[in-house]
């Protein structure tokens, strides 16, 4: 039997609403299953956890006692032997001095004052001296906390953590105090706390330990570092029969409770191992109890908690199949129940599809699928009315798109011929806008050519303008170098004065000489000397009077040089005027033509201007008459289109045609329309 059939609305629907009920059921089952697992594990562990914690303190509680009462029988035996030698200073047989230095080797004894291995006995006073100590006698210890609190308490039991000389780590020491008021001294017995493990009566706590229940077949063990098994030892025997089995768990467990050890973190001294027995999988968490070197391991055997888990998911499997069977069943019946109406709806619909626009529903029911079978009649009838009035619009449109075709026809013919017209003008633009670019190109050089052609003329009259300020003031400077050679004129006559001057001077001199010598000549040998003197002096005048003349001789040839040299600047000046107006006269020239080529540029800028504007008016055209041409092109496009158009419009038409033809209005397609427009309303109403 197909419980789910999916061809039909009513399977549709029952599909919908049941797969995502049953995936919602599996799917909280799941999670539930998942969550009650974690649960349990929780549970589980937290138990595990539990046991392990109340077996450390059962324990310890033990240990504390062992120590605690081991202690304090240590600290007052003593304490009586400090009152033994008080009576006896009483009693006048020693010194107060002699008693304390007796009980002081007494207790110091390295045999009798041990406790422990490390631990020793000492006396304190209430003020926190150490008046009897093996290492630090007389040492003041009341800064340390521990030491606070002992003197406060004066006599009961005292844990503190420790580090003595030459140790890296502080562990715990347990003490007690026992104190003697008279001479003011506690006995204190102390030593730490791991090395009172021999104290504890092992055969009592293992009985203890083992009562510890873990589940149901579970126990608990109690071990230490050198893998001796002081409690459960038998039933991990039963476990694991074979030797080599259980020395491998329990060397297991002390390795992993040594390692924790070595890392030094106290939140790792627990942990869990698992390891496969006869009767399952068995997993042993473990435990360092503190200040011992025992290890408490508890055994819990995993299919306990397993077994609830399948039973619970098996529980959870059942709820959710019988739970989808049910909502099967039950979606099912309703469905079929509901839409029972719906076939009557179906078989019109299937009536109307074949072309009967006759047909009507005639059971209609008072709910929504009744609602909307009236609503099917409305829209049958009106449908019909519809039909009817297509067939007319589809004669008009036939007759329609027959003229339409032939207009079309028409005007793609008159298109086509514009076309051509406006392509031919379009050759004709495009050759005259070819032809007015190149003659813009040509004035664009004239236009270059006229302006460089105006710098060059500007150029030239600068140069023109040059060298008339240099040839003047080579004017300039040539008049004043004839000045100058006139001066020199003048100063020449001046020194022909001069030279007429130093003639007269030598020749008077050559008198008083030539005198001289006749007047040395007749003193005979005293005037030989002065004889000499004017003879030279006469040497000297003609030697003046030579000079002179060459001096006249050079001056006549100066005087002829410089007028030589003014007749030839006066013809320099002569030829400078000349060219100074010649110079004017090229100027002048110059002048007209850079206002001509001024000129020439500025009209063929205005030319280049004209022909630009053109150039551009004939591309405006150009483009106008391009997309006047796109224009009638894409017309024509649209003629062609057009008349493809009703070509298929009329194909649409006639196929239009034939599927209304199909459908068959009957009698009461042939009502009026105030008939059907009643029907429609009462349709209207009804819904």
């Amino acid at each position: 039997m197909n419980l789910l059939p999916k061809k039909t609305l009513a399977g549709k629907i029952s599909l919908a609403i049941t797969v995502p009920f049953v995936l919602i059921i599996a799917g909280m089952g799941f999670l539930s299953t998942i969550q009650i697992q974690s649960q349990l594990e929780k549970m589980s562990s937290q138990q595990r956890s539990n046991t392990l914690h109340s077996a450390v303190r059962l324990i310890n509680d033990h240990v504390d006692a062992s120590v605690k009462n081991y202690l304090r029988s240590v600290a007052e035996s003593n304490r009586n032997l400090l009152e033994l030698y008080y009576r006896r200073v009483l009693a006048g047989q020693l010194s107060r001095a002699q008693a304390l230095r007796e009980y002081s080797r007494i207790m110091l004894d390295p045999d009798y004052g041990r406790i422990g291995t490390t631990g020793y006995l000492a006396g304190v006073d209430t003020s926190g001296v150490l008046v009897i100590h093996p290492k630090s006698q007389g040492v003041n210890a009341s800064g340390h906390a521990f030491m606070q609190e002992a003197m406060k308490m004066k006599n009961g039991y005292l844990e503190y953590e420790w580090k003595n000389v030459g140790e890296e780590v502080a562990r715990i020491k347990a003490g007690y105090l026992s104190y003697f008021e008279p001479w003011d001294i506690m006995v204190w017995a102390s030593s730490y706390k791991a090395e009172f493990s021999s104290l504890v009566d092992i055969e009592s706590l293992a009985s203890t330990v083992e009562e510890i229940k873990v589940g149901e077949q579970g126990f608990v063990m109690l071990i230490d570092q050198d893998g001796r098994v002081y409690a459960g030892g038998h039933k991990l025997t039963v476990l694991l029969p074979a030797g080599d089995k259980k020395q491998a768990v329990l060397n297991k467990l002390i390795a992993a409770a040594n390692e924790a050890e070595i890392q030094g973190n106290a939140e790792k001294l627990m942990g869990a191992i698992e390891y496969d027995s006869g009767e399952g999988a068995v997993l042993a968490s473990w435990v360092r109890v503190p200040d011992t070197n025992w290890i408490v391991v508890t055994n819990e055997f995993t299919n306990e908690y397993k077994a609830v888990v399948r039973t619970i998911r098996l529980m959870v499997f059942l709820a959710i199949l019988i739970a989808s069977i049910a909502i099967v069943f039950t979606v099912r019946f309703l469905m079929r129940r509901f839409l029972a109406p719906m076939q009557g709806i179906q078989q019109v619909s299937q009536r109307v599809s074949d072309g009967d626009l006759s047909s009507h529903i005639t059971d209609i029911s008072d709910d929504e699928i009744g609602e909307m079978a009236s609503f099917f009649n409305t829209v049958i009838e009106a449908f019909a009315m519809l039909v009817r009035d297509i067939r007319q619009a589809t004669q008009v449109l036939l007759e329609a798109t027959h003229t339409l075709g032939a207009s079309a026809q028409e005007i793609s013919s008159t298109a086509n011929q514009q076309a051509a017209a406006v392509k031919e003008i379009l050759s004709t633009m495009e050759d005259s806008d070819t032809l007015s670019k190149n003659v813009a190109v040509k004035i664009q050089e004239v236009v270059k050519i006229a302006y460089t052609t105006q710098e060059s003329v500007e150029k030239g009259f600068t140069y023109i303008q040059d060298s008339l300020d240099k040839m003047n003031e080579i004017r300039e400077t040539n008049g004043n170098t004839i000045g100058g050679i006139k001066t020199l004129g003048s100063q020449i006559d001046s020194i022909w004065e001069i030279v007429n001057i130093i003639n007269g001077i030598a020749d008077q001199t050559k008198i008083i000489a030539f005198n001289a010598e006749l007047e040395a000549a007749s003193a005979g040998e005293a005037g030989k000397n002065f004889q000499i003197v004017a003879g030279e002096i006469r040497r000297l005048a003609d030697n003046t009077v030579d000079s002179t003349n060459e001096i006249k001789k050079k001056i006549n040839e100066i005087q002829h040089a410089s007028d030589k040299l003014i007749i030839a600047s006066e013809e320099g000046t002569q030829r400078i005027r000349e060219g100074w107006d010649i110079s004017q006269s090229i100027r002048g020239i110059f002048e007209d033509v850079l206002s001509s080529s001024e000129i020439s540029a500025a009209s063929a800028a205005d030319i280049a201007h004209s022909i630009k504007m053109q150039v551009s008016s004939f591309e405006q055209i150009f483009l106008t008459l391009k997309q006047i041409s796109e224009g009638i092109n894409n017309f024509v496009d649209s003629t062609r289109t057009t008349s493809e158009s009703s070509d298929g419009l009329k194909d649409i038409a006639d196929r239009f045609k034939s599927s209304i033809d199909r459908y068959s209005l009957g009698e009461e397609a042939g009502r009026s329309g105030s008939a059907d427009s009643g029907s429609a309303g009462s349709g209207a109403a009804h819904g």
